[in-house]
């Protein structure tokens, strides 16, 4: 079994070097090339100065260059930070004060006004860094990389990411997937948060499967890449899936190859299970995880389907998978009675150990008895795990507690909805008062009365929204998980 992931990349080129690795636009490279690029990539850090375990920006969309960097870092032990290529200079600037990088991997052009002093390697039209030199792989130094939290709740915390861990996150999808070699898989996440590497690079190394890469998730590009390459596997946020089947040229022959859809990254209604279900004839399979669990911790089988919780109407994310153990826990840490919720606590191969630099967070999140994901979720007697919420959003409104996602679920309910957030705000009589905050799908009417008769109808007086606001889009993060905090602010 391989120990790092260039030892992985090795038994891949073995077994196959001609063999298809990424598949984008006209391009095909072999895992040949991704083998000789990457270490010439290595080499180019290595004449540049860049150390082992010093840090590496690494800001690119879905191209295959981000592949090639991200193993050449691994080649050369310098440890990788993936960043949203959409960064303005002072996020940037503020992750770096944090990480303090020497190198920054970009296209040409992007985030000249950021960190002047740092060693940068640019992607131009043409494809290829500018520089290069071969040199053979060397034994990686952990950490592979720091990976950042989105920040949803509060400051970005950078995730210390080992080689075992993005191996354990590669295994976990080729054999929940079924992947098999030669068999393509839509890289449809972004390649720098934790699904893109673990679900995509590391999934297509494990399985010595083709990766198809779009650049960015464009529905009508995505469509094409799908429709020219048959992929049978994909995991995305429900977001991206909503935005693919509510495209104009989608039909469900251009989708037909696609028999495996994972959705992760953000909360799936059981409405909008069934509208994936119809559009593709695919039963969605939700799977739960987060930036330091770096792969799921619970997913759904093949069979049966998820079920819905009666009492809060949450659709499952599944089971905990194989090697980790989930548990519910009160505010003292006991094990929550079943169908009680509480906050949720995992550990297995793929949990990390703690926070860049950040001690204190990391004890605060990283305990003995497992890492404390700040989920509210329920267990039932079967072992089906219900997301539930955040706990930091919890609303308690004249001393009732409303969780959002149960108020959302019944927003998606309606056909007219397309987005839907749910916060708690001020009110002096009640303490706190639901509001929701809406997108609509293309062409809908809908006014915010209607939507809240529509919730009074069913729900709870106090957990239906005494307030609705329209807008055209919801904030999101790149991964597609609408920002509540953006919404509340």
């Amino acid at each position: 079994m391989a120990a790092t992931l260039i030892d992985l990349l090795a038994s891949t080129v073995a077994a196959d070097p001609d063999a298809a690795a990424i598949l984008y636009r006209e391009e095909r490279l072999t895992f040949a090339d991704l083998d000789r690029q990457s270490a010439g990539f290595a080499g180019a850090l290595r004449a540049a100065g860049i150390a082992t375990g010093e840090r590496m920006f690494l800001c690119l969309q879905n191209v295959p260059e981000f592949v090639v960097a991200l193993l050449g870092a691994a080649r050369a032990g310098v440890v990788t930070v993936p960043l949203n290529p959409m960064y303005t200079t002072a996020e940037i600037e503020k992750l770096a004060a944090d990480c303090t990088p020497r190198a920054i991997v970009c296209d040409v052009g992007h985030a000249e006004g950021a960190l002047p002093g740092l060693c940068r390697f640019t992607v131009g039209e043409g494809g290829s860094f500018a520089t290069g030199g071969p040199i053979g792989a060397d034994t990686p130094a952990d950490p592979l990389m720091l990976v950042y939290t989105s920040g949803t709740t509060g400051k970005p915390k950078g995730a210390v990411i080992e080689h075992r861990h993005l191996l354990a996150g590669a295994a976990f999808y080729r054999e929940a997937a079924a992947l098999r070699p030669g068999v393509p898989i839509l890289g449809a996440a972004p390649l720098f948060h934790v699904t893109g590497i673990s679900g995509h690079i590391g999934a297509a190394l494990a399985a010595r499967a083709p990766l198809i890469l779009c650049h960015r998730f464009q529905p009508d590009v995505v469509l094409d890449a799908i429709e020219r390459h048959r992929p049978v596997f994909t995991v995305a946020a429900i977001t991206a899936l909503s935005a693919l089947i509510d495209a104009p040229a989608f039909t469900p022959e251009r989708a037909a190859s696609l028999t495996t859809i994972f959705s992760g990254g953000a909360p799936v209604a059981p409405a909008m299970r069934a509208r994936v279900k119809a559009a593709t004839g695919v039963t969605l399979r939700n799977v739960y995880g987060l930036t330091e669990t770096v792969a799921p911790v619970a997913a759904c089988p093949i069979e049966p389907p998820a079920p819905v919780d009666a009492k809060t109407g949450a659709l499952s994310v599944g089971k905990a998978v194989s090697g980790v153990r989930l548990r519910v826990v009160d505010d003292e840490g006991r094990d929550c009675a079943i169908g009680e919720p509480g906050e949720i606590v995992v550990s297995g191969p793929s949990v990390v150990a703690g926070y860049w630099r950040a001690p204190e967070a990391s004890a605060e999140s990283m305990r003995a008895d497992g890492f404390r994901t700040g989920d509210i979720g329920i267990l039932d007697p079967d072992g089906w795990l219900f997301l539930v919420d955040r706990k930091k959003d919890m609303i308690v409104a004249s001393g009732f507690k409303v969780w959002p996602r149960e108020v959302e679920d019944v927003l998606y309910t309606h056909p007219a909805v397309r987005e839907a957030a749910v916060v708690g705000v001020p009110d002096a009589y009640r303490g706190e008062t639901v509001k929701a905050v809406v997108s609509l799908r293309g062409g809908a009417t809908l006014s915010e009365q209607e939507l809240i008769a529509f919730c009074r109808e069913r729900l709870a007086a106090y957990k239906a929204p005494r307030i609705v606001q329209i807008i055209d889009a919801l904030p999101t993060t790149a991964t597609g998980k609408i920002l509540r905090r953006s919404v509340r602010d």
